[in-house]
Parts: C-alpha cells; sequence; structure tokens
C-alpha cells in the first residue's frame, strides 16, 4: 500500500501557487483538527499574499455554511470535512468556485471536487501539513501532531513520530488537550484568531487558552456526572444517553464515557438528534457504517471512522435509531465471532 505521506506531498503546492487575485475561503471542523488544518491553510495562503478567510463548522452544519459562503468567494477549501458532502460541493461549482477537500473521512458519495486530498490513515491537519510542505515559511509539525493526538490518528503519523523525537510527550500531549478543551468554549471568531496565532505562537503563551480550557473541563466533568445518571443499555453492546442540554463538543466525550462505565464495548450521546459513538475496548466494530445504515432507515445520514462517528436522525424518531443502531453492532459483533 503507498505510504500515505508520499501519496499527498506537496500535492497542494501548484493548486495553490497558480491563485493570484481570487478570493478564498477556508472551511474547516470545529476540532483540533479542524483548528490545526485552519492554522496550516491559513499560514501557507498568507505566505502566498492570497485573499482568504477562515471558517469553522461542524459536519452537519457544513452544507449550509457552504450556500452562505461560495456565493462570496472563487476558491473553497474545505479541511476535515468534504467526504460526504456531495451536494455542497456541487452548490459551491455551481457558484463557479473551485473547490479543494483535504479530508480523511470515509467517501461516502461520488464527491468530485476540483483538487481531493485524502487518505483515512492521517488526520486531515497532516494531510495539509504535507500537501504544503513546500509553502511553509515556519515549522508547523507542532500542529499537526495535536491533531493526530486529539483525533487519534497515531498510528500512521509520521509527523507524530518526529515531534516526539524533538519533544516529550508530555509536553505535546498537555497542549494538545488545552487546545482540545478550549476549543469547547470558543465561537467562530474565537477559533479565527486562535488559527491565525498558532503558527507564530506557542501555545503555552497564550493565556486566553488555560482559562477556557479551564471552564471547559468543569462543563464536561459534570456533562459526564450527569451522563451516568441517565444512561441506558441496548443489546448488551450499546450504552446510551440522550443529553440535549450538553455542549455539541461534549457528545464524543460523553459516548466514550458512558461505555466505560456500563461496560458495553461502544457508546453514543444523541443531542437534540446529532450522534456521536464511539468504540471502546478491544472490540472491533466499524460504528461509522452502523450509523450510516440505521440513520438511513429513519431518514437521516452519518459518517466518519471505524472507531469514531455521528451523523443527524430527526429527533422525533432517536429511539427508533438507537434500536436500530445497537442491532447492527450486535450483528457485526456476531458475524466477526462467528468468522473467527
Amino acid at each position: 500500500m503507498e505510504d500515505p505521506v508520499e501519496k499527498v506531498r506537496n500535492a497542494l503546492v501548484p493548486h495553490l501557487e497558480e491563485l493570484d487575485e481570487e478570493r478564498v475561503a477556508v472551511v474547516a471542523d470545529i476540532d483540533v483538527d479542524g483548528l490545526a488544518s485552519a492554522a496550516i491553510l491559513g499560514h501557507v495562503l498568507e505566505g502566498l499574499e492570497l485573499d482568504f478567510v477562515l471558517y469553522f463548522s461542524p459536519p452537519a452544519n457544513f452544507e449550509e455554511v457552504v450556500s452562505g459562503i461560495a456565493p462570496e468567494c472563487d476558491v473553497l477549501i474545505a479541511a476535515d470535512l468534504g467526504s460526504t458532502a456531495r451536494d455542497a460541493v456541487q452548490d459551491a461549482k455551481s457558484e463557479g468556485c473551485k473547490v479543494f477537500i483535504v479530508d480523511h473521512h470515509q467517501v461516502l458519495e461520488d464527491v468530485r471536487p476540483d483538487v481531493f486530498v485524502h487518505d483515512t490513515r492521517l488526520c486531515a491537519a497532516e494531510l495539509c501539513y504535507w500537501a504544503t510542505l513546500d509553502l511553509h515559511e515556519r515549522d508547523l509539525k507542532l500542529l499537526a501532531a495535536y491533531a493526530a493526538f486529539t483525533d487519534y490518528a497515531e498510528e500512521h503519523s509520521r509527523v507524530l513520530r518526529e515531534v516526539l523525537k524533538e519533544y516529550d510527550r508530555r509536553k505535546v500531549y498537555t497542549e494538545a488537550s488545552l487546545l482540545d478543551y478550549a476549543l469547547v468554549k470558543m465561537d467562530g471568531d474565537d477559533r479565527r484568531e486562535l488559527a491565525l496565532k498558532l503558527p507564530e505562537t506557542p501555545v503555552p503563551e497564550l493565556e486566553e487558552v488555560y482559562e477556557l480550557a479551564r471552564e471547559a473541563m468543569e462543563e464536561e466533568h459534570e456533562a459526564l456526572q450527569r451522563a451516568r445518571e441517565v444512561a441506558e443499555c441496548l443489546e448488551e453492546v450499546v450504552a446510551y444517553a440522550i443529553m440535549n442540554d450538553i455542549h455539541p463538543a461534549m457528545t464524543g466525550r460523553v459516548a466514550s464515557h458512558v461505555a466505560g462505565v456500563m461496560g458495553t464495548p461502544v457508546g453514543v450521546c444523541v443531542r437534540r438528534g446529532k450522534v456521536s459513538a464511539r468504540v471502546v475496548g478491544e472490540e472491533r466494530v466499524d460504528v461509522a457504517r452502523a450509523i450510516r445504515k440505521a440513520a438511513k432507515e429513519v431518514g437521516g445520514k452519518g459518517g466518519g471512522h471505524a472507531p469514531a462517528a455521528g451523523g443527524v436522525v430527526p429527533e422525533s424518531r432517536v429511539e427508533e435509531f438507537l434500536k436500530l443502531f445497537a442491532e447492527e453492532v450486535k450483528k457485526q459483533i456476531q458475524n466477526r465471532t462467528k468468522r473467527s
């Protein structure tokens, strides 16, 4: 199998270098992977003296965000987003935009951007890092390493291995975690400002990150306590908590927590019809496939990675979705047991 780094190395460079007067919009996910992707791309676009704006969107709102900005830009770059957004890509292209996608999520639809940098083995920020390498004016490895750690993309991360030769892992993982928590308390303007600072300002010098991270950790502590009180189990393989009042960034954390507390291989958190699922322990379950299948049955959609995925389902059909999801997870486990 082709090395993912060599597959994408400098893949964006010729496409970015040919831009001149075009207005560029970068849309990235709201997590550390999206933040680091935006920071790397922003650094490169600034170095090329291009006119650009950074935007941030959760996957569920990507199509809506694109529809709002596509008429105002000539080039749309989606980072850590886009692999499941055929309609959004088509809409942007119909407005005359060139569309570049840099993403690592499973491709579920016939997405046809003008440029597609994609590999599921690396996080999006690391793809951005290698795809723009020759245009870097600073060392951006730490940014990509933060994303690889927080996005559970360590196994194939060359950049993380290189960073851990230079820095103690406690430094890297602590700074990555601080960013991860701080983002919970940030809005789009805050994320934009932080992304533009990160290439030049070390995380320990960003005082606002510390205070926001502390607030988010307190909020997480309270959310996990409440999750334990409301968690239930389905088919003995899925623990779930329906928590409509928590911050959207907390759902993945709650999903992992309830699975651990209830002793199930899979955990789910649902917030206002938005679903996060996580696999814990050694059981090999493809929750992205399970979410896609169950969500489709109730008029929703989903995707992501085998161990961590998300989706959107009608609020009125959440209970039905959870039952179908648990049945699919149980079927996967039973089939794997039979084969072994």
